[in-house]
């Protein structure tokens, strides 16, 4: 098994990049720019449950040395509870703790339930997941401040950019994408 990983990309559809060509994805965009020898694990529509079933295989025995986990949006749109996304994520963490590996948190981007509802598909759950997302955000930077972790806030990065930037109303377009690759670059140093 190679385990010379800089870094494991693990998530949903925002850490794949869907709707957007591979080039213009803000994870490809931002290992290319490092040269970083990286894995993107991320899977279109995953929950935090999914994740961590999945969590060994696809990010653990890789022992990468750093590992971003972006997720919590389609729980939301399952009208899962934060609490529930948080105690997942924070079942991650401690296993990436337990094979010193440094990891990286990224908290999502808002979403826009109305353009959602019109472009992508209609839910009920579009306003609880709107509202709900502005707790994940505070829950997640408490998570990441008690174990002395970094993150990537995109949420608080689109709090005020209009439907520009998105394909659906939940996933970004190549705008974006360009933001999303911009904050993660200055907001961590990620050769640390």
């Amino acid at each position: 098994m190679d385990n010379n990983f800089n870094i494991i990309f693990f998530g949903d559809s925002l850490t794949v990049g869907y709707g957007v060509s591979k080039e213009n994805s803000w994870v490809y965009k931002l290992t290319e720019k490092l040269h970083f020898y990286s894995l993107n694990k991320a899977c279109n529509g995953d929950t935090t449950p999914s994740m961590i079933s999945r969590y060994y295989t696809d990010v653990l025995m890789y022992s990468p040395s750093k590992i971003f986990i972006m997720a919590g949006t389609n729980d939301l749109l399952l009208g899962r509870s934060v609490n529930s996304i948080i105690e997942n994520i924070d079942l991650m963490i401690k296993d990436t703790i337990n094979i010193n590996s440094k990891i990286i948190i990224g908290i999502p981007p808002k979403i826009i339930g109305q353009m959602a509802s019109k472009i992508f598909a209609p839910s009920s759950f579009y306003d609880y997941a709107e509202s709900e997302l502005k707790i994940l955000r505070e829950r997640l930077i408490d998570l990441c401040n008690r174990y002395n972790i970094k993150f990537i806030d995109f949420y608080t990065l689109t709090i005020n950019q209009d439907e520009r930037i998105y394909l659906d109303g939940l996933h970004l377009n190549s705008l974006g994408h360009e933001l999303m690759y911009k904050e993660a670059m200055n907001s961590i140093d990620f050769n640390i």
